[in-house]
């Protein structure tokens, strides 16, 4: 149909998938007059936006810092849309914004905290690094600058001079963003003369990464726009969800989908594992990309685009995630470090690491019963395949490798808290198998396409060539992934069907 043709018909849209993308396009397009419906796999909404509860102890697997917490930086206009910050009584989630971002163990012993606050981090980079001073000093003054980037959202009735008036405001800005998105992480660290600063760096994300993927969120600490909403990333896909069912939406949990039904090169329907099938205007699939393509669809359109996407795009890693219930008060430990390992830790599938990534959440209380804390150590493998296999060939030695894993993370963790592993009282390890099992991530990757200058410059496909009514959101066309991302893909998705079908967009 053509833009600016009325059609007065209340059309049905299919949603594969309760993650964040999927409940952001339900959403949107629910309160626009379309009748929608998703279908989760799992029992809860979330995808990998998700929590869990072991004994008393809820473990967090997902969110550790959020832009958009802050009104009016751009990304507050999603989750004010979508309620996503409001929980269950009405009133507004709590959000913490960390004094420390982020503090790494050197190797001589040192420590250099990334403070939020641009001054004091300022300060801490020249007592490591003074033969950086100038360095340092451009860095403060690009922190600052991106911090004032807003990112535009409500431009539904945005003309020429809107746009061009928003990147005269935001020229500075704009212009650091394209500069760092153009440079590896380790085209960033080889500028710094100061080896220890060389050595923190690399500690935080891996070299192949676009440099903008630490520098924005950096930058969002000192304006106190992405912080942590307490109660966790389940309670936060909650409340998206508790929104959308407010407004006639429907979703069946526990229904995988097996097959997007298709005829006449136009997608109609879906049909679920155990053989039901249902029919629709148009399906949206928020679910794994790659299942998504070459499972659901047979791989019957696709192109060399992507084809070449998802053979040569590197990946997120996927997570080994080991959770601690300890029945300590931890509020005089930072909330997050990274510690140096003298010696590398090495994981089953071969995998090594010299750092150890640290949370202790003495800032979130709805965690851990009073006087209690919730740790998790997050550990990246590549090597997935190794974990699928070992839980599907040989489940013992799969649970035996895990509780090994374990019991050497609680020894390292005792040198740094005293008395750690005898604290203990909840041991909780998730691993590519769980990602897979639940969420059905290829690879087991937790975020889809990696953030490289190559992967940053390039859109990937929402839409599939040869095949009407079929459209795709989430972590897998969105390089870089994120939440924020994943709840706006959801809003466009809305606004594009919406000028498809003559109606005006309502983002309320």
């Amino acid at each position: 149909m053509e833009a600016g043709v009325i059609n007065l018909e209340r059309k049905k849209v299919i949603i594969i998938g309760a993650g964040i993308a999927g409940l952001s396009a339900a959403s949107y397009l629910q309160r626009n007059g379309y009748d929608t419906e998703i279908f989760e796999a799992h029992s809860l909404p979330g995808g990998l936006c998700t929590s869990w509860k072991r004994g008393d102890y809820t473990f967090d697997y997902c969110i550790h810092w959020l832009m958009g917490t802050k009104k009016e930086t751009g990304f507050d206009i999603v989750w004010d849309e979508l309620g996503a910050l409001v929980n269950e009584g009405g009133e507004e989630v709590p959000i913490y914004n960390p004094e420390v971002f982020n503090r790494v163990q050197l190797s001589d012993g040192d420590w250099l905290s990334f403070y939020s606050d641009t001054g004091r981090l300022e300060e801490e980079l020249l007592r490591i690094a003074p033969e950086d001073r100038k360095r340092i000093q451009r860095l403060i003054r690009d922190l600052r600058s991106m911090a004032r980037l807003i990112t535009p959202v409500d431009t539904e009735k945005w003309g020429g001079k809107d746009w061009l008036f928003f990147l005269l405001k935001h020229m500075g800005p704009v212009l650091k963003l394209r500069e760092y998105s153009r440079l590896t992480f380790e085209e960033f660290i080889l500028q710094w003369r100061s080896q220890k600063l060389q050595e923190a760096f690399r500690a935080l994300i891996p070299p192949c990464w676009s440099a903008v993927a630490f520098l924005m969120g950096q930058a969002a600490q000192d304006s106190q726009s992405a912080g942590y909403p307490l109660g966790g990333s389940l309670a936060f896909a909650r409340n998206i969800e508790r929104r959308y069912l407010a407004l006639g939406g429907k979703i069946n949990y526990n229904c995988r989908v097996e097959k997007v039904l298709v005829e006449d090169n136009r997608a109609v329907g879906i049909r679920l594992a155990d053989g039901e099938e249902f029919y629709a205007d148009d399906i949206v699939s928020a679910a794994d990309g790659y299942t998504t393509i070459y499972k659901l669809l047979e791989g019957k359109y696709i192109s060399e685009e992507i084809e070449e996407i998802y053979e040569n795009y590197p990946l997120f890693p996927s997570i080994i995630h080991l959770g601690f219930g300890v029945a300590r008060d931890l509020a005089d430990f930072p909330a997050r470090e990274i510690l140096y390992l003298p010696e590398a830790l090495e994981l089953p599938d071969g995998s090594r690491h010299q750092y150890l990534s640290l949370n202790i959440y003495n800032f979130d209380p709805g965690l851990a019963p009073e006087g209690k804390t919730v740790v998790t150590v997050l550990l990246n493998t590549w090597n997935d395949s190794y974990w699928l296999t070992l839980a599907e060939k040989d489940p013992a030695l799969y649970g035996k490798e895990k509780d090994e894993l374990a019991a050497k993370v609680m020894g390292i963790l005792d040198e740094r808290i005293p008395g750690f592993r005898a604290a203990v009282e909840v041991i909780d390890v998730s691993t590519p198998h769980t990602v897979r099992r639940y969420t059905g991530n290829w690879r087991g990757s937790f975020e889809g396409f990696a953030p490289t200058p190559e992967t940053l410059s390039r859109a990937v496909p929402k839409e599939l060539p040869g095949l009407s009514n079929f459209y795709m959101v989430g972590q897998w066309t969105e390089p870089g992934g994120g939440l924020p991302p994943a709840g706006l893909q959801g809003r466009n998705l809305a606004r594009e069907f919406c000028v498809r079908d003559g109606k005006e967009f309502r983002s309320r």
